[in-house]
């Protein structure tokens, strides 16, 4: 008796199965590289602004540099010219500076991520955009990455199209750079209870 259910029960499922997929279409299938994101205008506009903004930190962490140098060179001549007291003081305003630059380091790095990780996003989102209308136009409904297939014709490659309109709907992003300001507190917000 039991069999005999499993058994209906396995057809009934299987008939709604095939029912169902008599109405799904067929399927028409579009491919587009991945690499088109980092071919887009959009993305490289992206990596000149971080590329400018990189050469200001470095330039700022290269003062910084000189000036501890500086401030590191004057304490080892000075050490008898000052008192312990007045050595171990300039000192103690030395290593606080040095964590000072340390930190401005940090935050550099971290607005530049941050920046970089939200203008990626929109690009992307273009790309999903410029992805769907290219997949209607060319009566696709089934777009997939071209490096997930072993093999395909070349009219399936869709690639050109879609980074045209990409390029098209968003040819730049602003990288917006958080403030020091916004970008501590995240990264404060960012650390486990037990460190704050």
């Amino acid at each position: 008796m039991k069999k005999m259910l499993l058994a209906s029960l396995f057809i009934s499922t299987a008939s709604i199965v095939a029912a169902q997929a008599d109405n799904m279409p067929a399927p028409v299938i579009g491919i587009v590289e991945q690499a088109t994101l980092d071919k887009s205008a959009a993305f490289q506009d992206i990596i000149k602004q971080v590329d400018q903004k990189r050469a200001e930190v470095q330039k700022e962490m290269a003062s910084y540099e000189k000036e501890l140098k500086d401030k590191d060179k004057q304490l080892k001549e000075n050490p008898k010219k000052l008192s312990e007291k007045e050595l171990a003081e300039q000192r103690q305003a030395f290593e606080k500076r040095v964590q000072a630059a340390q930190e401005k380091l940090e935050i550099r790095r971290a607005q530049m991520e941050l920046g970089v990780e939200d203008a990626k996003k929109k690009v992307f989102e273009a790309f999903l955009k410029a992805a769907e209308e290219v997949m209607k136009e060319a009566n696709a409904n089934v777009i997939l990455y071209k490096e997930t297939v072993v093999t395909a014709n070349n009219s399936f490659d869709l690639t050109p199209k879609v980074l045209d309109k990409l390029n098209k709907n968003l040819p730049k992003v602003k990288v917006s750079f958080k403030s020091e300001e916004e970008v501590k507190k995240q990264l404060m917000q960012q650390l486990p209870q037990a460190q704050r």
